[in-house]
């Protein structure tokens, strides 16, 4: 009987790219609960053996996927921000932030059972490590940018935060206007209003 190929690290790596990459797309047209390991391995075209060599459940799989997002969102909103170092690259990378949002709701609607039943799988070790420290990142990025916010650093991030959180409203507003036009408007007004 031939013996099974070994897998380089190369190939394992490539392997957990493309299973990363599909994960994220998966997630957003069909969410957790209905992305199956079985599903996963047909379309990278591996092994049911193969995905469990490189994940010992698919709640890694998507923690790892969950972790990697955080990671090049946080990159892309700072790169943006150091473009310009100033209030314009600011509201652009907070702008950036929000369509991303909106294209993927399951980055920001953690109350939805389908993002609370993968949560309810993960340990609490993965749950802390999930956590973002919001506010380190945005005091981080005010330094970076050399901007200074003129309230409290709190309340700066605090009213960014909740300009944020809008796009759960966005059904109501675009019923009365387009909901980017109008986060663009208050982006531009309260980031000109809350920093120099």
């Amino acid at each position: 009987m031939p013996s099974k190929p070994v897998l380089s690290e190369e190939d394992k790596e490539n392997i957990k790219q493309q299973l990363l990459s599909l994960c994220e797309q998966l997630w957003v047209l069909q969410g957790y609960k209905k992305t199956s390991i079985k599903q996963l391995c047909s379309d990278t075209a591996i092994a049911i053996g193969t995905f469990y060599s490189l994940y010992s459940t698919k709640e890694e799989l998507f923690f790892e996927t969950a972790k990697a997002i955080q990671v090049r969102l946080t990159d892309q909103f700072l790169q943006t921000v150091l473009q310009g170092a100033n209030q314009a690259s600011l509201a652009k990378a907070l702008k950036e932030l929000f369509r991303e949002f909106d294209s993927k709701p399951f980055l920001y609607d953690v109350n939805t059972p389908d993002f609370r039943a993968f949560v309810t799988k993960l340990s609490d070790e993965n749950m802390e490590e999930l956590k973002f420290e919001s506010i380190s990142f945005f005091r981080e990025v005010c330094k970076a940018a050399q901007l200074k916010p003129k309230v409290d650093d709190a309340k700066a991030f605090g009213v960014l935060s909740a300009l944020l959180s809008t796009v759960a409203t966005k059904q109501t507003l675009s019923e009365m206007y387009d909901y980017f036009e109008i986060f663009d408007f208050m982006v531009d007004k309260l980031v000109a209003e809350l920093f120099e």
